[in-house]
């Protein structure tokens, strides 16, 4: 749930793996127990303090135990049938729910989300909110901002307020562009569910796949947990005081190792051709099925899930963080095989993530498997290198390009590579040391001239090319320290400051410092009180920044939070 640490599944994470001594298929009660070993091992060394697992093998569960504690000061044990907060795995029961009621034919999931919220009515600065659809939202192209920071706690308002929360602000990208990863989206989207089915969205979730699937011990956090619910705890290990978000439908789910693992074995079977309570098998292979149609991604992804996909298979992911408690499932579907784990503790999510990963790479997968693979180089351009040159706006700050007689030169934060057109529109760096053989080239995706960057096998898009205006007078007034007023975020993570100030070449950014660190995000203007933070995606880019003035003197509004300059 935490928007800035989505990170889980958004970037490969293979180098902090340990290495693998599994054979392909490791089915045998040895390697399960080998399994249990290291994670009693790593739970103990990373202090995390309560977690739990299960593993399923040809459909059946063969293997669940818990480790550590659920209540620490009680000496409650964590078992497989302890309730924890699954955070962000809840998005696919979301996106399932979703395409059950495709199936029925309730909704039409590529229809505007204004069909079913005719109230959505969030900013645009050229964007076609129509275009905005619930395949988008499951997705995490539609455009719709990451997330929206005020009022996140569930006495405090319900999922159903998000979109006049989000009304406040302004959609981040153009939909159907960039995968922007969005817990508000799928809020918009559990939203849209309920007005469409009649049925609120917990009382869906019950009746259409909890039920059905026997998950007695899964629900929300104001149901009956008679299993036990575990207790939360903060990086040192101690006890928190723990709260409810508003964002159920993105990240409200309490569940177990046995109910997840009992899910994760439907999902598979409907998969495989099954009956199921679920869906068809057709509804569950397109969940399944990678999608194509986001030129701007740095996952493959199905409906509602992250997918792993090489030629030998792919296998089916998704993580999930609260503030306090961390989750993770992987499926591989074409195998019967699948992995769940839940943790109690801040920090907890290396160790989902490992576990997962480990179980995924003994299958004949790689963490790797994730990335796209790259769109091919351009064979032609009579576009002139002249129009390249400028400044492209990227998450942490700003890239340039300048045209030379032979290429271009391109600045990347300290370091500058002059680059040699060696093909129409490719251009390569030679003797640049380690970025001896980098490529560049440009691509026209949406409204956006993107910088792209290529070393090896590895890609990425760098940013976008923006109008490089000196800031006028009104903009330099806005330069200086801001500080919260009124709401604060809950959590032990907290926005401490915010300073609007020019970067070297005098362009404009926001530097946002939390107590947990500090993030530099261009200032892109799009009107005259408002500008977004530059970057394309995975998260946390487009954000509105907005500016005023009220009896106190000069405001800025990022995320919902207020903050008053000083």
């Amino acid at each position: 749930m935490k928007a800035k640490n989505i990170g889980i599944f958004l970037t490969v994470l293979w180098s902090i793996l340990p290495a693998m001594a599994w054979a392909a298929r490791p089915q045998a009660s040895a390697d399960i127990a080998e399994l249990s070993r290291w994670l009693a091992q790593r739970q103990r060394d990373s202090g995390v303090v309560g977690v739990s697992a299960a593993l399923v093998v040809d459909g059946k569960i063969v293997w669940k135990q818990g480790f550590g504690y659920a209540d620490k000061n009680a000496g409650i044990a964590m078992t497989p049938g302890t309730q924890v907060g699954i955070g962000s795995v809840t998005k696919t029961f979301t996106a399932l729910a979703a395409m059950q009621l495709q199936e029925q034919g309730v909704v039409d999931i590529d229809q505007p989300l204004s069909r079913y919220l005719p109230e959505f009515r969030i900013r645009t600065h050229g964007e076609d909110r129509n275009q905005v659809t619930l395949r988008r939202l499951i997705t995490h192209s539609s455009g719709v901002p990451t997330d929206v920071f005020r009022d996140m706690r569930s006495d405090q308002a319900r999922y159903t307020d998000v979109v006049t929360l989000l009304n406040r602000t302004a959609l981040a990208h153009a939909p159907g562009t960039v995968g922007l990863y969005s817990n508000a989206g799928y809020n918009l989207l559990g939203h849209a569910l309920t007005k469409a089915s009649g049925i609120d969205y917990t009382d869906y979730l019950k009746q259409r796949i909890f039920m059905p699937l026997g998950m007695n011990n899964t629900g929300f956090a104001d149901d009956p947990h008679a299993a036990g619910r575990s207790k939360a705890y903060g990086p040192d290990g101690a006890e928190a005081a723990t709260f409810e978000l508003r964002d159920i439908a993105s990240g409200g789910i309490y569940s177990t190792a046995e109910d997840l693992a009992a899910y994760a074995a439907a999902l598979m079977a409907a998969y495989g051709g099954e009956r199921s309570p679920l869906a068809r098998e057709a509804t569950v292979r397109a969940i399944f099925t990678q999608r194509s149609d986001i030129p701007i991604d740095t996952n493959k992804k199905g409906l509602g899930w992250f997918l792993f996909r090489s030629d030998s298979g792919f296998a089916a992911y998704h993580a999930g963080s609260t503030f306090y408690s961390n989750a993770a499932v992987l499926l591989i579907p074409e195998q019967r095989t699948a992995a769940v784990i839940l943790a109690n503790t801040v920090g907890s999510d290396a160790v989902c993530e490992q576990f997962a990963f480990r179980w995924l790479e003994a299958h004949g997968l790689s963490v790797k498997d994730i990335v796209p693979q790259p769109a091919p180089l351009p064979v032609s351009s009579s576009i002139s290198r002249s129009r390249h040159a400028g400044y492209y706006a990227q998450k942490n700050g700003y890239a340039k390009v300048e045209e030379t007689e032979t290429g271009l030169s391109i600045r990347r934060d300290a370091e500058t590579h002059q680059a040699i057109e060696t093909s129409p529109g490719v251009f390569t760096v030679q003797g640049g040391g380690e970025a001896d053989g980098d490529l560049y080239y440009f691509r026209d995706i949406g409204p956006y001239h993107v910088l792209f960057w290529r070393r090896g096998q590895g890609e990425r898009q760098l940013g976008y090319r923006i109008a490089d205006d000196a800031p006028g007078t009104v903009w330099k007034q806005r330069l200086g320290r801001y500080r919260p007023v009124g709401y604060t975020m809950p959590g032990f993570e907290k926005i401490a400051e915010a300073e609007v100030r020019l970067q070297d070449d005098g362009l404009p950014v926001l530097q946002v410092s939390y107590n947990t660190g500090t993030f530099t995000y261009p200032l892109v203007p799009v009107a005259a009180d408002e500008a977004r933070t530059g970057g394309l995606g995975p998260s946390m880019t487009g954000d509105a920044v907005s500016f005023g003035t009220d009896a106190g003197g000069k405001v800025m509004t990022y995320l919902g939070l207020t903050f008053r300059k000083e």
